[in-house]
This record gives C-alpha cells, sequence and structure tokens, in this order.
C-alpha cells in the first residue's frame, strides 16, 4: 500500500521512467538488429541468385567448352564466404550469429549440401581440364583413322578388289568422319541422338574392319593384309582411347547430373532460410509495434493513476485544511478534553495532523497555566494586605513603648506587601499579555 505522498510521487515517476527507459533502450537495440537483418536478408538472398549462376556457368561451360572455370570459382568463393558470414556471424559486418535453432538448422541443411556440391564442380574442373587435353588429341586420331582407312580404300582399288569391297572401305572413310563429327557434337551438347548416331557408325566400322581383318582374299595379298591389320590394330588402339574419353566423359555427365539435382535442393533450402530471416525480422518488427502499443497503455493507465492520486490528494488536502479551520474556531479554554484534529489519508498529512494536535495542546495547557498563575497571583496580594492589617491592629492593641521603631519596622514589611502586590500584579499583566500571544499564535497557526 502506498500511503506516503513521496512513495505515490516515487512510484509514477519510477514507473514512467521505467516506461522511457525501456523504449528507449529496446528501440535503440531492435534497430540495430533491423540494421544487420536488411544485410542478412540482401546475403541469403544474393546466395539463391549465386547457387543458380553457378549452375548455369557449369551448363555454359560444358555447352561451350570454353574450360574456363575463372567466374565459377569466383562465384563459389564468394558464396562460401556468405555462407560461413551466415552461419558464423561478423560483428564488423553487424552479422549476428542465427538467431534460432530453426534458422541454425536450415543453414546447417545448406552447409550439408554445399560441401559435396563444392567437391563436385571441383571434380568437374578436373574432369574437364583431362577431356580438353584428350579433345585436342582426338581429333588427329580421327584424322587418322580417316588417312588409314583412305589407303585402305586405295589399296583394294590398287589391288583390284571387287566393287563390295572398294564400297566398304569406302563407307569407312565416311564413317571415320561421321563419328567425329557426332562424337564430337555429343561431347559439347550431351544430346543422346548425337551419341545415338555415333555409337551406330562406330559400331558399322567396328563390324567391317573385322570383316577386312578376317577376309581370306585380303589375307591372301601380303601388302593389302599388312595396310589392313595396321588399320585393325589402330582402331582397336582408338577403341581403348574412345572408352577412356567416354569414362570421363561419363564422369562429367554424372556430375553434372548431381549438380543439376542438388542444385534444386540447395535452392529449395537457400529460400526457406531466407523466409526464415525474413519471418524473424517481420516477428521482430510486429515485437515493437506490440511493445509500443503496450508502453502507450502503461503511461495512459500511469497517467490515469496520477490524475486520480492528484484528486484523491487535493481531497485529502482539502479535509485537512477544514479540520485545521474547525480546531481553530474552538475555544482553548472552554473546550473540554485535547484539541485534536481527527483526519484519515497520506501518512505526511497525518503526521502534520499529530504535530499541530500536539502544539495545539501545548498552547491550550499553556493558556491554561497562565490563568491559574494570575488567579494565584491576586490571590496572594490580598493575603498580603490582609496580613499588613493585622499586623497593624496587633501592635495597636499591643501597647508597644517604642512606636518609632516598631513603626519603621511594620513600615518595612508593608512597603515589602505593597511592592510584593505591586510585582504580582505586574506578574499578572505579563500573564495576559502571554495568554493573548498564546492565542494568536493558535490562530495563526490554524489557519
Amino acid at each position: 500500500m502506498l500511503n506516503k505522498i513521496s512513495s505515490k510521487i516515487n512510484f509514477i515517476g519510477g514507473a514512467l521512467s521505467f516506461v522511457v527507459i525501456m523504449n528507449v533502450i529496446l528501440t535503440i537495440y531492435l534497430t540495430r538488429k533491423q540494421e544487420g537483418d536488411s544485410y542478412i536478408i540482401n546475403i541469403a538472398g544474393r546466395q539463391r541468385m549465386l547457387s543458380q549462376k553457378i549452375t548455369k556457368e557449369v551448363f555454359y561451360t560444358k555447352s561451350t567448352g570454353s574450360f574456363n572455370f575463372e567466374t565459377l570459382n569466383s562465384d563459389m568463393k564468394i558464396f562460401q564466404k556468405n555462407l560461413y558470414i551466415l552461419i558464423n556471424g561478423n560483428k564488423k559486418l553487424n552479422v549476428y550469429k542465427p538467431p534460432n535453432k530453426e534458422i541454425q538448422d536450415k543453414l546447417k541443411q545448406v552447409l550439408n549440401i554445399w560441401v559435396p556440391f563444392q567437391g563436385k564442380i571441383k571434380k568437374l574442373e578436373q574432369y574437364t581440364n583431362d577431356i580438353k587435353k584428350s579433345k585436342e588429341i582426338m581429333m588427329d586420331k580421327f584424322n587418322e583413322i580417316l588417312k588409314i582407312s583412305d589407303k585402305v580404300v586405295k589399296a583394294m582399288v590398287d589391288y583390284n578388289l571387287p566393287g563390295s569391297y572398294i564400297d566398304l572401305s569406302g563407307r569407312q572413310r565416311m564413317l571415320s568422319q561421321r563419328m567425329g563429327l557426332y562424337f564430337i557434337r555429343y561431347l559439347n551438347t550431351s544430346n543422346q541422338n548425337d551419341f545415338y548416331i555415333y555409337s551406330k557408325s562406330m559400331k558399322l566400322y567396328n563390324n567391317t574392319i573385322i570383316k577386312f581383318a578376317n577376309n581370306n582374299k585380303i589375307k591372301s595379298n601380303k601388302n593389302l593384309y599388312k595396310i589392313v591389320s595396321l588399320n585393325y590394330k589402330y582402331w582397336k588402339n582408338f577403341q581403348i582411347y574412345i572408352k577412356n574419353l567416354m569414362e570421363k566423359e561419363n564422369k562429367i555427365q554424372n556430375t553434372i547430373k548431381y549438380i543439376h539435382e542438388n542444385n534444386i535442393k540447395l535452392l529449395k533450402n537457400m529460400n526457406d532460410a531466407v523466409w526464415l530471416y525474413t519471418s524473424y525480422s517481420e516477428s521482430k518488427n510486429n515485437f515493437i509495434k506490440n511493445f509500443l502499443y503496450i508502453s502507450g497503455v502503461l503511461a495512459l493507465l500511469i497517467i490515469l493513476y496520477t490524475y486520480m492520486i492528484a484528486k484523491n490528494l487535493e481531497k485529502h488536502v482539502l479535509n485537512f485544511v477544514s479540520r485545521a479551520k474547525e480546531l481553530s474556531n474552538k475555544d482553548p479554554i472552554s473546550e473540554n478534553g485535547e484539541l485534536t484534529i481527527d483526519f484519515c489519508g497520506e501518512d505526511e498529512l497525518k503526521e502534520v495532523s499529530t504535530h499541530i494536535n500536539k502544539f495545539a495542546n501545548k498552547v491550550k495547557n499553556a493558556y491554561n497555566y497562565s490563568n491559574e498563575a494570575l488567579k494565584r497571583a491576586e490571590l496572594a496580594a490580598k493575603e498580603l494586605q490582609i496580613i499588613a492589617d493585622d499586623i497593624e491592629m496587633a501592635i495597636d492593641d499591643s501597647g508597644v513603648k517604642d512606636k518609632k521603631n516598631f513603626g519603621k519596622n511594620i513600615d518595612a514589611t508593608e512597603d515589602i506587601a505593597i511592592e510584593s502586590a505591586e510585582s504580582l500584579l505586574h506578574v499578572s499583566k505579563m500573564i495576559k499579555r502571554l495568554k493573548e500571544n498564546l492565542s494568536d499564535i493558535l490562530d495563526s497557526y490554524s489557519k
């Protein structure tokens, strides 16, 4: 219970100060947080863009055969740096760590996808650089196949083999060019139709060269068979080379397939993280609004409470003044009992009324004592006069001869009595003046 005026004032001041200070502190704190939110949401949004840009660069590099990974590596470094900042925070950039477990878990999911995703892209760069060297050699090998196939055709013409042999050997030359064209296209575009045409041409070339190598008519001609055997041997080595090249290409294709599939997962999780940050920022904005509303209501309640206290205090003060006036109108002499102000209110006013009561009763007692002293002084003066008269009569009746000396003593005694009476009268006058002053003090204090 707040019974003291000072307690009520301190409570009102403390409550208002608390609301204002909390408003200022929370506003400054959340404003700084919101500045960080804008930067974080921008970084997280940029991560979504980078995930798509990285994948686009992968497909662009593959489709054009440019073998340029500078832009791709630069984008990956930025993505890696931003992801590290989001997970661990950065005081210099005013970026805080994940504010809740949901965002933290989502960023961990992004990291778990990103680490192998990044590793696959680095592997892709390695495979692409390896196949680049193989592609440079590949054109020379296809040209060698063409040259040796052309020698076979010419040799068959020189040795007058039937037209069917020459037709098949001529087709081999065409197949070597066809294989080279569609195989290169497949390596650049990964088009399965190109690979189908290449495979069909390769199979046909292989079947034909095997027939030539096992044909008795060709075997019977040593020079022709030597050329055909050389063609067959080169072809077998070429097949091994192509097989190794295809394994590298398959690794590239599998890596690109992995990047394509996990890019969607990476984008989805990064997108979820952006929305989580956005929701967190919006929740803080809502908290600020709600806090301001609550602060406004609290301030209004405090103002209403202050108004109620002021009205109640005014009522008590007026009541106190009224009771004090009642006290001033009482006759301190005729009033029976103690002079009191009966008051119920704040502790300070109760304390003041108690002091006034004590002072009023002290004044009343002093007033009563002064009247009593005045009466006693008058009575003492009368008694002294009676004693003097009695002494004088006793002397006359005693027949004392030496009345002169005795008279002197009597006169001295009368003088003393008269002087005492005069002193008592003076004291009586002083007590009356004291009485009047005390009455004035009581009246002025009560007013």
